[in-house]
C-alpha cells in the first residue's frame, strides 16, 4: 500500500511539485494505516479472533485461530484440535471461550 501510494503522489505530484519521499510518506500514512488493515481484515484474514490458554488437562499453552485465511475456511463457532504435550482433544467454543475435553472412560 505504501509503494502504491509512494508511486502514485510521484506520477500525479511529480510534474507540479518536487516533494521528498519522506514527506509524502509522512502525508500519506493515516491513508495508507487504514488501508492496508481494511485490506488485510476484509480479504485475507475474514472474521478473525486468536485465542490462547491453558489446556485442561495438562495446562500447557495452546493457541487457536477462528476465522478464514484467503478463503479457506478455519473454525467458526468450536474448535476442536489436540494438544500438542498431551494429545488429548480439546474444544474451544468462541463466544466463551471456554475449552473442554471429553470425558475419559472407565475400564
Amino acid at each position: 500500500m505504501g509503494i502504491l501510494w509512494l508511486g502514485l503522489g510521484f506520477e500525479v505530484l511529480g510534474p507540479l511539485v518536487r516533494l521528498n519521499p519522506l514527506i509524502l510518506a509522512a502525508l500519506g500514512a493515516p491513508l495508507i494505516v487504514n488501508g492496508s488493515k481494511f485490506i488485510t481484515d476484509t480479504f485475507i484474514f475474514q472474521d478473525n479472533q486468536i485465542s490462547y490458554g491453558p489446556c485442561p488437562s495438562c495446562g500447557a499453552e495452546m493457541r487457536i485461530y477462528f476465522g478464514n485465511i484467503l478463503g479457506v475456511e478455519g473454525f467458526s463457532d468450536v474448535s476442536s484440535t489436540k494438544c500438542r504435550k498431551c494429545k488429548e482433544e480439546v474444544q474451544v467454543q468462541r463466544r466463551t471461550l471456554r475449552a473442554s475435553t471429553l470425558p475419559k472412560a472407565e475400564a
